[in-house]
């Protein structure tokens, strides 16, 4: 796999501890998903003082709480496996299915010398932003718990799947028919070679790099959509909405919901937000990492070895 870059290294750290971290952050959370603070009476020079939520960070809550009483840190560690592997399978599975086709288009093309064989899927939603789409088809099924967490979990991901393939498929195939315009393809076509040999033995491994690429760009696409999404209070799981005066709840406590979830809270206890705000950052980032360290890994290689 050749020598890692500090970026890859720090971006692949950080990505293992928010793995773990997903996979036992119910064990490990402090107080239950619903378990509440009570008012709290505090001895002053004064006599007694009542206190109430929100409480700021403290011993007992160490990222506070919110104006419920739910702890923040716990809430982080509920819904960190939400947020983390919905991401990593859309991502995945828009590159998985967008690759393949985009592979095999433009392999299965008569001509090998790249001319006129760009295949474009037509995408009548390529000047319409996705968000838009998820949002006006969620909108109503989010808000009605008519389907369970799991069920509306499964739907939003089913649309941001569907919606990225094309995206994923233009950029393979374009990358496709430019490497079957190098010589060492064509003289494999020369000799015999047919052409899924050729996919198998010479596009494919020229490709890995570049498919990594764009499986880490796609998480960032992909976080970056249920970003908006939670912005607009539209949860992955549903939203519950609680009257008088209007407030909208991640049923899931997924972190781009919990910081839709809070958004308001920044003027009067500021940590409520802010928390939620910087687990979500931290994971961005932490794929931001990994994608400069394969494009950088990528440039290193191309230069020791470029492609004839």
């Amino acid at each position: 796999m050749g020598k890692w870059n500090l970026k890859l290294k720090a971006g692949i750290l950080l990505l293992i501890f928010f793995f773990i971290l997903s996979l036992i952050g119910p064990y490990i959370a402090p107080y239950g998903v619903d378990e509440l603070s009570d008012v709290q009476y505090v001895k002053t020079e004064s006599g007694n003082k009542l206190i109430a939520p929100p409480y700021p960070p403290s011993e007992n809550h160490l990222f506070g709480t919110d104006q419920w009483g739910y702890d923040i840190l716990s809430l982080l560690l509920y819904g960190a496996k939400y947020t983390f592997f919905t991401v990593l399978i859309c991502a995945f599975l828009r590159s998985i299915i967008g690759g393949a086709f985009g592979l095999y288009f433009a392999v299965s093309s008569r001509s090998f010398t790249g001319r006129k064989e760009r295949k474009k899927i037509p995408n009548l939603l390529s000047g319409f932003p996705v968000f838009i789409f998820v949002y006006f088809v969620l909108i109503r099924l989010n808000f009605v718990p008519v389907l369970g967490e799991n069920s509306l979990i499964l739907l939003a991901g089913t649309l941001i799947v569907i919606l990225g393939i094309n995206g994923v498929y233009n950029v393979v195939f374009a990358k496709t028919a430019e490497l079957k315009t190098n010589l060492y393809v064509l003289a494999s076509q020369t000799i015999g070679g047919s052409r899924w040999h050729i996919a198998k033995t010479h596009i494919l491994p020229a490709l890995k790099g570049q498919l990594m690429i764009i499986f880490v760009n796609e998480v960032i696409l992909v976080l970056h959509l249920i970003g908006q999404l939670g912005i607009f209070s539209i949860f992955l799981g549903g939203t519950f909405v609680r009257m008088d005066p209007v407030i909208y709840i991640s049923m899931t406590k997924e972190w781009a919901g919990l910081i839709g979830q809070f958004r308001s809270a920044f003027y009067y206890s500021p940590w409520v937000i802010l928390f939620p705000l910087a687990a979500y950052l931290l994971l961005l980032f932490s794929f931001y990492l990994i994608l400069q360290g394969f494009v950088q890994k990528e440039r290193v290689k191309h230069r020791k070895a470029p492609i004839i």
